[in-house]
């Protein structure tokens, strides 16, 4: 009995192993299929919190903007009779002060005012662009200078040396 009790129990034994060497080739990591790994993909093990990964989405094109040509600049016409005598220009206010030969009282324009069918379209550093119905005139400040000087006179050498 000893005898069939070994045999029963080797028998047993070799079973058991034959089954455990059976798992453990379906167990192996490369004969397992890609979809038991679906999981590790979904859940990472090793982020920290575990998210699917965000499936890329490519962004909608920006819609192509394109700029409107220029309006063509007016022809050039003959300017007004005002002589330029002061600009003023700031992130607020651009403007310009002119005189007339008719009348001595000066006068403003902001940039988009009209006078006598002119309208200011441009104040520049020492010029203004104006626009009538003619098209468009530029002023710039006289080189004459009208009225009493602006700056007191040098004084005159009167030590008789000249240098």
């Amino acid at each position: 009995m000893m005898i069939l009790l070994r045999a029963t129990i080797m028998l047993s034994a070799i079973a058991v192993s034959l089954s455990l060497s059976f798992g453990a080739e379906i167990r192996s990591v490369r004969k397992r299929p890609v979809s038991d790994y679906s999981a590790l993909r979904d859940l990472p093990l090793f982020s920290p919190d575990r998210a699917a990964p965000v499936a890329f989405v490519a962004p909608e094109p920006e819609p192509v903007v394109t700029q409107p040509e220029p309006e063509p600049e007016p022809p050039p016409a003959a300017a007004p009779d005002w002589q330029l005598v002061g600009i003023v220009r700031s992130e607020k206010v651009n403007s310009a002060i002119f005189t007339t030969s008719a009348d001595m009282a000066a006068f403003t324009l902001r940039t988009g005012e009209s006078r006598e069918s002119w309208t200011l379209k441009e104040v520049g550093q020492f010029e203004v662009k104006l626009d009538g119905a003619g098209g468009r005139a530029s002023l710039r400040f006289s080189d004459q200078v009208s009225g009493g000087q602006m700056f007191p006179p040098e004084p005159a050498d009167t030590s008789g040396e000249g240098g």
